[in-house]
């Protein structure tokens, strides 16, 4: 039984309080924070949860994970209205929702959903106990932030032991949840939960109204970025999986678009460096190599992504051509201008890269 990925969410849910005492005035340890938790549970839930899920679940996990991931929008745009309002109701259905969202991780976390996991996605289930325990502290956090400016210790309090009874609720009845569902629908069951945990973790918690405003400090975010990501292959290196070998899909086709995606990079930089008017050519150049980095990063990486998926689902069934010492270069320094990307703008930017609309706050 995953009694310690139980007892990590617990004591995640309960530390909601002390990380808001250390980074409410701390917008660089936020910053960090916040870049961590992001990348980290992104890449937990994409390189090891839904590729796994998706053996079982096929082609429908996608549409449980886009529920997940988008379907609380309309509520929780009613619920920050209603907040701006100050209907109490409104408020108590939110925690209402977090409690039941405790119970779905719960049940997520028991001993029926690892055995039925066990025999090929054994990792998988590890990933997405550990996405749970790590995203449960902005939800701590978010609740803390909702109910102790108003109500004091007592209620926030309350609402967070009741997500931690919800948890052990759903964690003992997960073995009638995970056997009346079956493989394939806990394989969906795991996707709705995935796509929950990225909800979450995009609509990042803001600790008062004023930060609601401000954007994060991209070198403090860009570096909490790179040490989850540095997290991430140290756990594909010590727990053996096919996304850690040179044979890897994804590596054949990052290492084959590389050397083609810097020379686009130079093009870029080139003409647009060359038609910038006053500026100092070289300085263009710079400027718009560096600024051609950073706007394609976020759709290079979801292309290829992309791609790799499309190749493990047998939808694209093309031979690729190995790839040599020349594309393995190209990419190490393609993986270094995006660290550099990461590092002047943050994962937050690239996200509003893709979803420029989107705007809502836990």
């Amino acid at each position: 039984m995953h009694i310690h990925l139980l007892l990590a969410t617990l004591a995640a849910l309960l530390s909601g309080p002390l990380w808001y005492a250390a980074a409410r005035h701390r917008p660089a340890l936020l910053s960090f924070l916040d870049g961590f938790v992001l990348v980290s549970i992104s890449g937990l839930v994409l390189i090891e949860v839904l590729p796994e899920a998706s053996t079982s679940g096929g082609l429908w996990t996608l549409v449980f994970v886009v529920l997940g991931l988008f379907g609380p929008t309309l509520l929780e745009q009613r619920l920050a209205h209603a907040r701006r309002e100050a209907h109490l109701l409104a408020l108590g259905l939110a925690i209402l929702g977090l409690v039941l969202h405790s119970l779905g991780d719960g049940a997520a976390l028991s001993a029926e959903g690892a055995q039925l996991m066990h025999a090929t996605h054994h990792h998988a289930h590890e990933a997405l106990g550990l996405a749970i325990a790590i995203h449960s502290i902005p939800v701590g956090l978010v609740v803390w932030w909702l109910l102790f400016p108003v109500f004091g210790y007592g209620l926030p309090l309350l609402a967070l032991l009741a997500m931690c009874a919800g948890t052990v609720g759903g964690y003992l009845g997960g073995a009638s949840l995970a056997g009346l569902l079956g493989a394939q629908g806990w394989a969906w069951f795991q996707a709705l939960i995935a796509g929950s945990i990225l909800h979450v973790i995009f609509g990042r918690p803001h600790l008062d109204e004023a930060t609601t405003q401000e954007h994060s400090l991209p070198p403090y975010e860009g570096l909490g970025n790179l040490a989850a990501l540095g997290l991430l292959a140290w756990m594909m290196l010590a727990h053996p999986s096919p996304l850690a070998t040179a044979e890897a899909p994804w590596l054949t086709v990052f290492g084959l678009a590389a050397p083609w995606l810097l020379l686009a990079h130079v093009l870029w930089g080139a003409v647009a460096g060359i038609r910038a008017p006053g500026a100092p050519w070289r300085a263009a150049l710079q400027q718009a190599f560096v600024r051609s980095v950073d706007l394609s990063a976020v759709w290079v990486l979801l292309g290829g992504a992309g791609l790799t998926l499309l190749r493990e689902w047998n939808v694209l069934t093309l031979p690729l051509p190995p790839t040599g010492s020349l594309h393995h270069a190209a990419l190490g320094l393609l993986a270094l201008l995006y660290a550099g990307a990461l590092m002047r703008r943050g994962g937050r930017a690239w996200i509003a890269d893709v979803l420029p609309q989107r705007a809502h706050h836990h």
